[in-house]
């Protein structure tokens, strides 16, 4: 049985058949994340664009990502955690109750 699986994130800019692949590298992302005891590791493996659907995105998810793409750094991220108390500083990327974090 693996701990390995894959997060696949994307927002809607950037997608479409004229978006350059710059513009796809900053607006989705894979990660693997990698379960090892209590803990996710998370490592960038490539850029994604998916086609989005009507209903599946809420706004304030679309701007927490596209304000992390726009912040850069996630080549950096090397955990998950499924939990609200890591600090800002540390969160590429946060939802409800679980943020894409730097160690």
């Amino acid at each position: 049985m693996s701990n390995d699986t894959t997060l696949e994130i994307a927002g809607e800019r950037g997608h479409g058949p004229a978006s350059a692949p710059e513009q796809i590298a900053r607006s989705g992302a894979v990660f693997r994340v990698r379960r090892e005891g209590a803990q996710y590791q998370a490592t960038w493996i490539s850029p994604v664009a998916i086609i989005p659907y009507d209903g599946g995105r809420d706004e304030e998810s679309e701007r927490a990502l596209a304000e992390a793409f726009a912040r850069g750094g996630w080549q950096k991220v090397t955990r998950l955690y499924r939990d609200a108390g890591i600090p800002d500083e540390r969160c590429w990327l946060r939802g409800d109750g679980w943020c894409l974090a730097y160690d």
